[in-house]
């Protein structure tokens, strides 16, 4: 399974560079995001890109209905993420939200995370997750390895 950060599915609505991996990326495996991930896609399109509340819900609704499923937090999940961002989050070096962490804790042995941070995907293959590299806006990616 193909856990999506964050910045994936914004990379996505924006159309920003990595949008078309992440396109093929949904079309071509199982993809899932964490709630957690969800609530900041909304908060970064509403606050930072001024998306329109009614088509981001339907764009979004949309995707969570013929494409992405939803991964809810329960209290492990919750515990799990708690202690990856005690151990992992650095505050100059490693900055990981508590959704970056979820998504961390969300990842079994045989899943990989699809992300253009760099945090979450060095924290990723410290925790021996494997990291699809996504381009971020800027058109770089998170070094491989």
């Amino acid at each position: 399974m193909t856990l999506l950060d964050t910045n994936a599915v914004v990379a996505l609505l924006r159309g920003e560079p990595g949008g078309p991996e992440v396109a093929t990326l949904i079309r071509d495996r199982p993809c899932v995001i964490p709630a957690t991930c969800l609530s900041e896609v909304v908060d970064i399109m509403l606050r930072t890109s001024g998306a329109n509340p009614e088509l981001l819900s339907e764009r979004l609704g949309a995707l969570l209905t013929e494409s992405v499923t939803a991964l809810t937090v329960d209290p492990g999940l919750a515990w799990s993420a708690g202690r990856i961002r005690a151990a992992h989050y650095r505050r100059k070096t490693a900055e990981l939200s508590l959704a970056d962490c979820v998504l961390l804790a969300s990842a079994g042995p045989e899943d990989e995370i699809a992300t253009s941070d760099r945090a979450v995907a060095a924290t990723a293959r410290k925790l021996d997750i494997t990291v699809i590299p996504l381009l971020d806006s800027q058109g770089g990616r998170p070094e491989a390895g």
